[in-house]
């Protein structure tokens, strides 16, 4: 794997800020925290920084047309995604709008992702208008259904719609459309989650009711922070408070549920009121909760994970609780298998490897978990990938698939050059999802390997490890680590910081854990024999690692973690690569 480090920041830039070390400066300005007043804002996220909610476009008319329905007590449905961040927006609109009084006896309709697919169908519409449902707010879809919108329209069923992705050319006709990315608004924040949009909602509904104590909508940040991390949303900008406060309400949390689905998942919130800290971080949200949301609409429906965040019976919880984390094992399994199938398949046709796009199709593999496959496997080998699985009973000679890019190909891109064998697609640069005709298979195949070779025969595919900064030796110590804590909650385009140390010394060296695949080191600078530190690279063992003896010297890349145990606390280095001089 190559290693790159990122472009440094101006010398004149780091003069400026004398009180900061060149490495907490490093960080900053590629974030593009660059003034006194974006670095206070930053260091220091205040929920109070939150914008007016009614500063986005459309949110007047929803408000309006929302406290219209309460005081008609006309009936209420709430349509969301089936991934965590559409299942905690939907929940969030529920516990406002039921607070406010509203009739939602509609409740929260979810789409099956295999029988239904994403978004909006006339079935589901057909069923609302059954049931007298006079409102529809759509949570993380709507902004491109502009037909099921129309059809909406012509029963009688007037729709909000609340959703964050890109717009197409034409919107539908909504009664409301609140969405950051529509043309002429200008709300100054545009990369808020499907939850953050609903939540936008709440906030301006709460605060329009002079009977609601100000702050009340606080309580609904631990879904926020949830569906926002699962997102993949960028934690700068008005997502860092929203994301930071949320994590605190989710220590504290009143949602039985999550208090279940903590406990199951070995989490233990601890949390300190008057520092405003806690245990929990977005590894919590990202890589222990939302995936268990996730595999619930990915194995059997969502509505599980609707029902686990809605509950107030502490039994049912636990038991929901249980299902899911039994449903996450169950994905995890399906996914392992699946892309052990595909590296099997790869190494077996090695004529493939001239393609630049690796394709994987069976229709007897799950389609809630192939999304994921693409993208371990884009991961493994650096190229585009697609897998396809079966459309359903529905459209038995349809498949439908997944796919995951690298950095240099425009993944939508290429696709849209393919629509004319396709039955429908979408999706943006790095992951698109796609609907085709078995029939058409080889065709696109073919195509897509000749768009890839035209705009990738010159790039160079390999691997590449993009590190922050290289940090000497002799800068590692508290003072340092302190300040990267405040750069916490770490996620997307605020990324926990790679390190290159060179020149380090093995002093001491194990192979550990279940399986032997985790190396631990202690090593010393030789460039400063009395820095020593302990390290730590899991899954690091072989690859030729297991070569390593003690006195060899080595470069790493890693992050700098404060190991606690038994009441000591020392700085230690979590290895993501070594390379032996």
């Amino acid at each position: 794997m190559l290693w790159k480090l990122k472009q440094t920041a101006p010398k004149e830039f780091i003069e400026q800020f004398p009180e900061y070390s060149p490495a907490i400066l490093e960080l900053l300005f590629r974030r593009g925290i660059d003034t006194q007043k974006k670095i206070d804002e930053f260091f220091n996220p205040d929920y109070e920084d939150l914008l007016d909610p009614f500063l986005m476009l459309g949110m007047a008319e929803a408000v309006k047309r929302l406290e219209k329905a309460i005081a008609k007590k006309e009936k209420i449905a709430i349509f969301g995604d089936y991934d965590a961040d559409g299942v905690c927006g939907a929940v969030i609109l529920k516990a406002a709008l039921e607070e406010l009084g509203g009739d939602i006896s509609g409740g929260i309709y979810v789409p099956d992702r295999v029988k239904e697919g994403y978004g909006l169908n006339q079935d589901a519409i057909k069923k609302m208008v059954e049931e007298k449902v006079k409102l529809l707010i759509t949570v993380d879809c709507g902004i491109s259904e502009n037909e099921d919108i129309d059809f909406a329209d012509s029963l009688g069923l007037e729709v909000v719609i609340t959703d964050h992705h890109q717009p197409g050319k034409k919107l539908p006709k909504a009664k409301a459309i609140i969405n950051p990315w529509q043309p002429k608004d200008k709300y100054p924040f545009k990369e808020l989650a499907g939850v953050g949009v609903a939540f936008k909602l709440a906030q301006a509904l709460y605060k329009n009711n002079k009977y609601i104590k100000p702050g009340r909508e606080k309580w609904l940040l631990d879904l926020v922070a949830l569906g926002t991390v699962a997102d993949c949303m960028s934690l700068l900008g008005e997502n860092r408070p929203m994301v930071r406060y949320g994590l605190f309400v989710l220590a504290q949390t009143q949602r039985t549920g999550l208090q279940e689905l903590m406990k199951i998942a070995k989490i233990s919130p601890i949390y300190e009121i008057e520092k405003l800290k806690t245990n929990l971080d977005t590894y919590s949200l990202g890589f222990v909760l939302a995936p268990r949301l996730n595999a619930a609409g990915r194995i059997d429906h969502a509505d599980l994970a609707v029902d686990l965040l809605l509950t107030r019976d502490r039994q049912k919880a636990r038991d929901m609780a249980q299902q899911i984390n039994d449903q996450n094992r169950q994905r995890q399994k399906i996914t392992e298998d699946i892309v052990s199938e595909i590296e099997r398949r790869v190494k077996e046709n090695p004529g493939d490897a001239e393609h630049p796009v690796i394709f994987a199709d069976d229709v007897s593999w799950s389609p809630g978990v192939i999304g994921l496959v693409a993208g371990k496997i884009a991961d493994r080998h650096s190229r585009p990938t697609f897998v396809l699985s079966s459309a359903g009973q529905n459209e038995p000679t349809h498949l439908r698939g997944s796919a995951r890019s690298v950095p240099s190909f425009n993944l939508i891109e290429a696709i849209s050059q393919c629509s004319d064998l396709l039955v429908e697609f979408g999706g943006h640069i790095g992951a698109a999802g796609l609907e085709i005709q078995e029939k058409n298979l080889p065709a696109f195949r073919e195509k897509i390997n000749q768009i890839a070779h035209n705009v990738l025969k010159d790039k160079d595919l390999t691997p590449v490890l993009k590190v922050d900064a290289e940090l000497k030796a002799e800068d590692v110590n508290w003072e340092l680590f302190d300040n990267l804590e405040k750069f916490e909650p770490f996620g997307q385009n605020n990324e926990r910081p790679l390190w290159l140390v060179k020149n380090l010394e093995i002093t001491s060296l194990r192979i550990v854990g279940n399986g032997s695949k985790h190396l631990k080191l202690e090593l010393k600078s030789v460039d400063f024999p009395a820095k020593r530190f302990k390290a730590i690279g899991f899954g690091l063992a072989g690859n030729g690692n297991n070569e390593l003896i003690i006195g060899d010297k080595i470069d790493i890349v890693c992050e700098l973690i404060a190991d606690e145990w038994n009441g000591s606390r020392n700085l230690q280095f979590k290895i993501t690569d070594l390379k032996k001089l």
